[in-house]
C-alpha cells in the first residue's frame, strides 16, 4: 500500500488481500466460470455440521490464509472433517507467531496430477510439476521444471492460469498458482501473490539461467524482465525422513554430488538430528538438486540420490 501511496510500480494492494484470503478468492474465480473445488467457509463449530453437508466427503481443510502446506489435511470421514476443523479453529496464530483471525475452509477434494505455474507481471515464467508426499497430508517432496506434458496442455494450463490472476486483478507483481489436471480438466486450487517456494525459483534459475527473485526486484524498479529462454530440465527432491526419532546421514555421503552427478546438495539441519513429523514443509530437512538435458534421467538421479540418503 505503501508503495502505491507513492506512487511506485507494485502489485494492487486489493489484490493481494484478495489472494490471500482463500474463501473470497475461491469465490470469485468461480463466479467467473473457473474451475476451482466447491467449499465452504467454517468461523466457528457451529458451522462444522452445515460444511460438511454441503461440500461432503472426501474433503480437504485448510486454513482460510496460509502457505506451506501447514494444516491442510484430506479427511474421509465425518469424525475426520470435523476434529480436523476444530484444530484449525483453536489456531490463533500462525507460523510466525503473528496474531490470525480463526478460521478455516473445507473444500471438495480435486483428484489429479498436480502443476503450478509461475508468472511476473502478467507473464508466464514457466509450469512445475509438483510432487506430494502420502495422503492424507499434502507435503511437496519434490519438482520437476519444465513440467514434462504436451504442448497442448502447457497452453492450456497457462491460459487458465493468466485467466485466474486477471479475474483477481492481480496483473502485477509474481503469481504462484497451482492447479490440479484430471481427465483434460484444469482445475485452479490457488493463487498465491508470490514466487514459489520450494526452491522453485533456483531451479528456474539452474535451468534457464532466468533469476525469478532478481526479477521481482527489477520489476519493482520499473526495469525491464531479462528474457525467457528455453533450457535444460531439473528435478528437485526434498529429504523427508521415513519416521520420528534419531536421522543421521549414512556413510559416503560427501561423494553424493560426484557419484550421482547432482548439482545441488542442501541439509537445513545438521545431521545426526531428532526429527519429529510435522505434516507440512517443516518436514523438508534438505534437498537435491539434479540438472540435465533429458527430463526423465534427471528426475532418476534426484530420486536416487534421495533413496541413497534415507537408506531405501
Amino acid at each position: 500500500m505503501e508503495a502505491k501511496r507513492l506512487g511506485l510500480p507494485g502489485p494492487n494492494p486489493n489484490a493481494i488481500a484478495l489472494c490471500r484470503d482463500k474463501d473470497r478468492q475461491s469465490a470469485a474465480l468461480r463466479a467467473a466460470g473457473i474451475s476451482v473445488p466447491s467449499s465452504a467457509k467454517v468461523r466457528t463449530e457451529c458451522d462444522i455440521g452445515d460444511a460438511i453437508k454441503k461440500i461432503g466427503l472426501p474433503a480437504v481443510t485448510k486454513p482460510i490464509s496460509g502457505t506451506g502446506s501447514i494444516g491442510v489435511t484430506l479427511a474421509d470421514t465425518e469424525t475426520g472433517a470435523s476434529d480436523a476443523l476444530r484444530k484449525l479453529l483453536r489456531t490463533t496464530n500462525d507460523m510466525r507467531g503473528r496474531p490470525i483471525q480463526p478460521s478455516a475452509l473445507l473444500m471438495s477434494y480435486v483428484a489429479g496430477k498436480e502443476y503450478s505455474v509461475e508468472i511476473l507481471d502478467s507473464k508466464i515464467i514457466g509450469v512445475t510439476r509438483k510432487h506430494l508426499g502420502p495422503l492424507p497430508h499434502f507435503v511437496e517432496i519434490g519438482h520437476d521444471i519444465p513440467a514434462p506434458i504436451s504442448s497442448r496442455l502447457r497452453v492450456k494450463i497457462e491460459n487458465e492460469a493468466l485467466r485466474a490472476i486477471q479475474v483477481l486483478g492481480h496483473l502485477k507483481g509474481p503469481a504462484h498458482v497451482e492447479l490440479r489436471v484430471c481427465d483434460d480438466c484444469v482445475t485452479i486450487i490457488e493463487v498465491n501473490p508470490r514466487l514459489a517456494g520450494g526452491s522453485i525459483p533456483t531451479l528456474f534459475r539452474y535451468t534457464t539461467g532466468f533469476d525469478p527473485v532478481l526479477a521481482v526486484l527489477r520489476s519493482l524498479l520499473g526495469m525491464s524482465l531479462a528474457a525467457l529462454t528455453e533450457g535444460a530440465h531439473g528435478s528437485i527432491r526434498f529429504i523427508v525422513p521415513e519416521r520420528d526419532g534419531s536421522f543421521a546421514l549414512p556413510p559416503d555421503c560427501e561423494q553424493l554430488v560426484e557419484r550421482v552427478g547432482l548439482t545441488e546438495f542442501v541439509l537445513y539441519q545438521t545431521p545426526p538430528l531428532q526429527f519429529r513429523r510435522c505434516n507440512d514443509f517443516r518436514d523438508r530437512i534438505g534437498h537435491v538438486i539434479a540438472v540435465g538435458d533429458d527430463p526423465a534421467t534427471v528426475a532418476q538421479r534426484a530420486e536416487a540420490a534421495i533413496a541413497f540418503i534415507l537408506g531405501q
